[in-house]
């Protein structure tokens, strides 16, 4: 059976801001996709006392989720001030702030519907014997990633998305995350889809950057360090698992070594949740037969998933329980935050 890519539904009017960006007709709880592109705490506040954020968590091909997420939240008239994202949360975060309308949200649900792994990932005897030799890095080549993002970006830097986009990364030499803002958007997603030992690390101003799942898979702490003071968690895997079936059991040593990932990752991205002191809403994860991140055939369902699950999840949306109040208006925001470097 096939699966639709997403329901047909018409799309915002455009509607020019008054520095010629391209923003959206606003919706019952609409925010203003402005903001300081820089990200500073105290910078660009709204109207209404605070600024939200989308936070793309990684994940892989199950990533494809965050398509219908977002269908649904642009439905409902909620646009952030900011998006953050991580490994392949960035590339969507990336890809929605470029062009945050049901048109443009559309047209990544199709790039998602077009990807194979041998495209994105071909692995081979010759690249297996080089990485396990030390003659290479990493054991596929990113050239197929590459074409991918190029193809699908809007934009070719970063501070020239509609919306501030900002996309973690993680330094291979000190292991903390890594900040981008500016520059470079194939270069940054790169860095930031760079998978420890699949791909090789991505250099930017002298770092060698790697996968931002490996330091903040769910940056929530990165967007309140950025200003984010209501952040709305776009996951994949991880802060809400799938209660374990028979046909959802991991069988052998890959699946269990990423089964095991998962969940080490899930346990940070609760610790890091409850530790924000903003407003945190997390979004449910659609269940999967798969934990592999590199198996594409699912992707459709995923974003039928992940639409008809927030449409319903809307209905009656809960906040994440977090850390209470600053009672300091001199204490910062960001005191709390991971230790991070912004590469501006």
């Amino acid at each position: 059976m096939t699966v639709p890519l997403l329901p047909s539904q018409p799309s915002f009017p455009a509607v020019p801001s008054p520095d010629g960006a391209l923003g959206l007709a606003a919706g019952p709880r609409a925010r203003g996709a402005g903001g300081d592109p820089e990200g500073s705490p105290d910078a660009g506040e709204s109207s209404g006392g605070g600024r939200v954020a989308f936070v793309f968590q990684g994940g892989g091909s199950l990533a494809a989720a965050h398509v219908g997420m977002l269908r649904a939240l642009t439905e409902a008239g909620i646009v952030p001030d900011l998006v953050v994202g991580a490994s392949a949360g960035a590339l969507n975060a990336v890809a929605y702030a470029s062009d945050p309308t049901l048109a443009g949200i559309d047209r990544t649900a199709a790039v998602w519907a077009s990807i194979r792994r041998k495209d994105v990932a071909p692995l081979s005897a010759r690249a297996l014997v080089g990485g396990l030799i030390g003659r290479q890095d990493g054991l596929a080549s990113s050239a197929g990633l590459r074409h991918l993002i190029e193809s699908g970006l809007v934009v070719p830097r970063l501070e020239q998305t509609v919306i501030p986009a900002h996309v973690v990364t993680t330094d291979l030499e000190t292991g903390r995350p890594v900040v981008l803002s500016r520059g470079d958007a194939v270069e940054a997603l790169l860095a930031t889809s760079a998978y420890p030992g699949v791909y090789s690390p991505v250099t930017i101003e002298g770092r060698r950057l790697i996968d931002g799942g490996v330091s903040a898979d769910t940056p929530v702490r990165q967007a309140e360090s950025l200003g984010a003071t209501t952040t709305y968690v776009l996951p994949s895997v991880g802060p809400t698992p799938v209660a374990a079936t028979a046909e959802l059991v991991p069988h052998g040593a890959f699946a269990l070594a990423l089964r095991a990932m998962n969940q080490i990752l899930g346990n940070a991205a609760r610790a890091d949740m409850s530790a924000v002191r903003g407003t945190v809403y997390l979004l449910p994860t659609p269940g999967t037969k798969t934990v592999n991140p590199f198996d594409f055939r699912g992707t459709r369902a995923l974003i039928a998933a992940g639409y008809r699950l927030t449409l319903d999840w809307l209905r009656d949306p809960a906040p994440v329980p977090t850390s209470p109040p600053v009672s300091s208006p001199a204490r910062s925001r960001t005191s709390i935050a991971a230790p991070a470097t912004r590469l501006a």
